[in-house]
């Protein structure tokens, strides 16, 4: 004589159960993949973004300076060279707590000659101060 069971016979395929929960869990895990790529290009961009301004806030404090320098005049006609006139000096500013020289090169735009008094306009560039190949320029300045 057979005992009966105390459990029902199960409907369906036995093993459906363990194939259910090995598909749930490669989705779980195909998205954490794709949600942890997004947080790694993310944190990449931000690094980038941190590192480009800090490369630029020496250049962009020596051009706030070469601005600063034009508002107290223009530079000395004498000491203006080459064609369109320039005139280069350098300055110092302070970058991550140390002092930095950087180079000013202002070039005379076309003089407005129709305002009265006629006005100057200046391009003024920033690039890091080169002994070798800024020997000789005037500097540090604080006005013209």
């Amino acid at each position: 004589m057979r005992r009966a069971s105390s459990r029902p016979p199960r409907p369906g395929r036995p093993g459906l159960a363990l194939v259910a929960v090995l598909a749930h869990l490669t989705l779980i895990f195909m998205a954490w993949s794709l949600a942890n790529r997004q947080c790694a290009s993310t944190i990449g961009l931000e690094e980038a973004i941190e590192r480009r301004q800090s490369r630029q806030a020496g250049s962009l404090s020596a051009l706030a300076l070469g601005v600063a320098l034009l508002e107290t005049g223009t530079p000395d006609p004498a000491k203006l060279s080459g064609s369109p006139p320039t005139y280069k000096c350098f300055v110092e500013v302070i970058v991550d707590g140390a002092v930095t020289p950087y180079t000013l090169t202002f070039v005379e735009l076309d003089p407005s000659v129709s305002s009265s008094p006629p006005t100057s306009r200046w391009s003024v560039s920033a690039a890091p101060y080169d002994a070798e190949e800024d020997i000789g320029i005037e500097g540090p300045i604080t006005s013209f």
